[in-house]
């Protein structure tokens, strides 16, 4: 697997956790899940711990959130707006 990175966490006061990948919070911990991911990132690899308590190994299905199939464009196949006849305005 590769190393993880690109990982930050931050504590609240009132004891949930937030973890940010890339800047952008990943996911939120509270009660035992949050104690228990606390405890992970001292006894192991801060990164990799925080890597395993979001779930995401690194391999999105879509990378950069583009179409799901190589055959569909971003917009669809154009049925849902038909083209239209321009129509000019009379003077």
């Amino acid at each position: 697997m590769a190393n993880a990175e690109g990982y930050d966490y931050k504590t609240r006061s009132n004891g949930e956790v937030a973890i940010f990948h890339h800047g952008k919070m990943s996911k939120m911990m509270r009660g035992d899940e949050a104690k228990a991911f606390l405890k992970a990132v001292e006894d192991t690899d801060a990164q990799q711990a925080m890597s395993d308590a979001v779930g995401n190994d690194g391999q999105n299905s879509r990378p950069g959130g583009g179409p799901q199939s190589p055959d569909v464009a971003m917009g669809g196949n154009g049925s849902a707006h038909a083209p239209t006849e321009f129509r000019r305005k009379s003077v």
